[in-house]
């Protein structure tokens, strides 16, 4: 019993349990990925386990433009000691707001992307699967970004944000690794604004 309660602190400490994450939520309803598109800030995530490491990053942006119709670029730039960059591609699902993710580096982000909800002006929340589980439908290796089209969000922003995440997986932004912006790693390779 008393292992019991020990684990069910250190998970409870640890932020979102991974195991509200094991189902794909379903897409934002309507979703349009042209106002999508563009710069964001990360400001909260939780990252795979196979990119773990990610979580001590800072400054992390992401840039999406549409080069066809087929897919969509996503250009990301972060901190950890030195600046860093990626390049993924995303491939429409089989309806709105699913994606398939390719990162060319291999595992790390590969695998499902769902725009879970987004105001497209100022914020937006993504949900992935790095690796799904080969009994029953559940990801073994989920993550979840919370990001906002401004590097210092205001407090009303992150208040809608909160609320989408407590009406999704009933848990806060705090549950997650918030990301400082201190520094742009951007170097004129994204667009700006």
């Amino acid at each position: 019993m008393h292992i019991l309660w020990v684990l069910s602190f250190v998970a409870f400490a640890y932020g979102l349990e991974t195991t509200r994450l094991w189902q794909q939520p379903p897409p934002m309803k309507g979703f349009n990925i042209m106002p999508f598109l563009g710069r964001w800030f990360v400001q909260f995530r939780k990252a795979p386990c196979s990119w773990a490491a990610s979580n001590e990053f800072t400054d992390f942006e992401t840039y999406m433009t549409r080069p066809n119709k087929n897919t969509i670029l996503i250009k990301e730039t972060s901190r950890n000691e030195i600046c860093n960059s990626a390049t993924s591609l995303l491939y429409p699902g089989k309806q709105p707001g699913v994606f398939v993710v390719k990162d060319p580096l291999g595992d790390n982000m590969s695998g499902s992307y769902v725009v879970v909800a987004t105001d497209y002006k100022s914020w937006s929340l993504t949900y992935g699967c790095t690796k799904m589980s080969v009994s029953g439908n559940k990801c073994q290796d989920p993550w979840l970004s919370v990001k906002t089209r401004m590097p210092h969000p205001k407090p009303v922003v992150l208040a809608q944000i909160d609320k989408a995440m407590w009406d999704l997986w009933r848990a806060a932004l705090t549950d997650l690794q918030p990301v400082r912006h201190r520094q742009s790693c951007n170097s004129g390779g994204m667009k700006q604004g």
